[in-house]
């Protein structure tokens, strides 16, 4: 079974997408269109805050009418966090994401936060594991596995 840990392990030197609490929403916004992601990380030092993501900017800054120059991040960003470790199953990601109707999980392991999977990432892989048991199969079936 796949791991977050095999996930974040194929990602080698991808930088986590974090900022402090007092920066804006456009910084953020600016960062995620720069990474080409759809969430933040809130870190005050190695501590983890919260969590800033599309859907905190559409339900909170843009249909409430607020500015996103300057507002800032600390006011509206998601502090009640479904965190994972990375010896989390893909599997158990996806229910905890479902259960949750959430899109990004921050992985910390011993306090220490590691990095974030998104449903993306963890359906790829899901999706890698199904086309790998299928050829499995396939190999055994026409009797050229060894």
């Amino acid at each position: 079974m796949t791991t977050v840990a095999d996930i974040l392990s194929n990602r080698k030197g991808a930088k986590l997408a974090a900022l402090p609490p007092t920066a804006t929403v456009r910084e953020a916004l600016q960062l995620m269109a720069e990474r080409e992601v759809g969430s933040v990380l809130l870190m005050q030092g190695d501590s983890l805050l919260g969590i800033f993501t599309e859907r905190d900017y559409a339900r909170k800054i843009a249909l409430k009418g607020l500015s996103s120059i300057d507002t800032l991040l600390a006011d509206v960003m998601t502090s009640r966090l479904y965190v994972v470790s990375p010896r989390q199953t893909v599997q158990e990601c996806l229910g905890l994401m479902t259960q949750g109707k959430l899109r990004h999980l921050p992985v910390v392991d011993g306090g220490q936060v590691l990095g974030l999977v998104s449903i993306g990432d963890l359906v790829n892989a899901q999706l890698a594991e199904q086309r790998f048991l299928i050829q499995q199969m396939e190999s055994y079936i026409a009797g050229t596995m060894s």
